[in-house]
């Protein structure tokens, strides 16, 4: 009797256990320095560096690994769009409950920092002025959508030269218990489409 009541607390419990994700874009000389780092509790910390890089003939590739690990797994642009689509689907099959989710989610600092310089004035105003834009954008979606706390915007030209520099951080926060409750939703939806 009192396991039951004590796995059934434990659940509860469960239900409430906050995560946090934090996304780190760092570009800096050429260098890209970038990580998403998944907090439990403040507890359990796992960090997953990634960076964007040009490989052979490749446009870009995508390399991942845990921050304790020297093995790279490498990902072309390819896989990537095919996981981006994977995604699209899957969101358009199951809006209602994936719009419960983004709901519940809170997003608690959106930063960016960042120097754009094309090596011409008229372009790197253009370019100034489209990135500036975007990520208004971007931060006025998150403001209207997922309570954001905290924003700052530092966008500077540079028309000294060609130069981009990059500094985004974003921190979002979720319950395990409004995943769980998600999932379950879609599962009783895919069990309804079969009966």
């Amino acid at each position: 009797m009192y396991l039951f009541f004590i796995t059934v607390l434990m659940f509860f419990l469960l239900l409430w256990i906050k995560i946090q994700l934090e996304i780190k874009v760092i570009i800096k000389d050429r260098r890209n320095l970038s990580f998403l780092i998944v907090r439990l509790l403040h507890l359990l910390r796992l960090r997953v560096n990634f960076s964007i890089d040009r490989e052979g003939k490749r446009l870009f590739s995508l390399s991942l690994r845990k921050t304790d690990s020297e093995i790279k797994e490498k990902t072309s642009l390819e896989q990537v769009w095919k996981y981006i689509r994977k995604l699209v689907n899957f969101y358009t099959n199951h809006t209602e409950p994936i719009n419960f989710m983004k709901s519940k989610v809170r997003v608690d600092n959106f930063s960016i920092r960042s120097r754009i310089g094309t090596g011409d004035a008229a372009s790197t105003a253009l370019a100034f002025g489209s990135f500036y834009a975007f990520f208004s954008l971007i931060s006025s979606h998150l403001n209207e959508y997922y309570h954001l706390q905290g924003r700052k915007l530092d966008i500077l030209p540079h028309f000294q030269g060609p130069l981009f520099d990059l500094d985004l951080s974003c921190i979002i926060n979720f319950r395990i218990g409004h995943i769980i409750i998600t999932g379950l939703k879609i599962l009783a939806k895919k069990v309804k489409a079969v009966l």
